[in-house]
């Protein structure tokens, strides 16, 4: 990983990776878009158009750090050279900002799984640090997370479709995907399987495995498990594609209800 790239993402510095973001949609035209959106678009197409809309630097963010982590494990980018990129990136460098971009560009899945020892390491040292209470706030379903799920590689990779890249982050084993929800939402236990379910397809395609392990984990609760056959996940992207709201279980929680269809007519 890139420690200078880590540390401006801590520091929220998103009017970097929003530039960063511009300069990838110039030269590819591609829009990233979050796993999680297709699964809220399962329940209601344009809850999940208008988080995957802002939640894009985000999302784009954790796939540059993800690609670079990547490149880096597998030595083919060096972390100070990297450095020397994001540096020169950030103080309006656009030839840097382009070679920044290209770093772990065009890695395969099965390239990626050489670094999977390295990755499930990873999860190993956060789940140790979860211990005690949970916090209160945005840091409870992270600590949730690593406290609870799968001891497995989790890994970002993206699958490409017409102009978006929907980035999913999956436990990888060797017949199945992984998918974890923190149900803290207070949504309905089939709502969080049903969108954790269009997760584990994506993932399923990316990774060409034959099974989606999904684990709800409520709050204050024992986790839910089951498994499921996964399904080709492009009538998910269809239906992200076009928005249509649907009235439904999203509807008490949606902060975009003020101006739907649905509240309007």
């Amino acid at each position: 990983m890139s420690a200078l790239l880590s540390r401006l993402a801590r520091k929220g510095e998103e009017e970097f990776f929003a530039r960063l973001l511009e300069l990838e949609k110039r030269e590819y035209g591609l829009r990233y878009i979050p796993a999680d959106a297709v699964g809220y678009a399962v329940v209601c197409p344009r809850y999940g158009a208008l988080y995957a809309e802002e939640r894009e630097v985000a999302v784009f963010a954790r796939a540059l750090m993800d690609r670079v982590k990547y490149a880096v494990l597998l030595r083919i980018a060096d972390s100070k050279v990297v450095d020397s990129l994001v540096a020169k990136a950030a103080s309006g460098d656009s030839g840097a900002a382009r070679r920044l971009l290209d770093v772990g560009r065009g890695l395969t899945t099965s390239e990626l799984q050489r670094a999977f020892d390295d990755l499930k390491r990873d999860f190993e040292h956060y789940s140790k640090a979860a211990r005690g209470p949970p916090p209160h706030g945005s840091a409870e379903e992270a600590y949730h997370f690593y406290k609870y799920a799968e001891v497995l590689p989790y890994v970002g990779y993206a699958d490409v479709w017409e102009d978006m890249v929907i980035y999913s982050i999956a436990g990888i084993a060797d017949d199945y995907v992984y998918v974890f929800k923190y149900a803290g939402g207070g949504l309905q236990y089939e709502t969080y399987k049903a969108m954790a379910a269009a997760e584990g397809d994506v993932a399923a395609k990316i990774w060409g495995r034959r099974r989606v392990k999904i684990h709800i984990q409520p709050r204050d609760a024992p986790p839910r498990l089951s498994w499921g056959e996964p399904k080709d996940p492009a009538p998910h992207y269809k239906a992200l594609r076009r928005g249509e709201c649907r009235r439904g279980p999203l509807c008490r929680i949606c902060p975009w209800r003020g101006d739907c269809e649905c509240f309007t007519k």
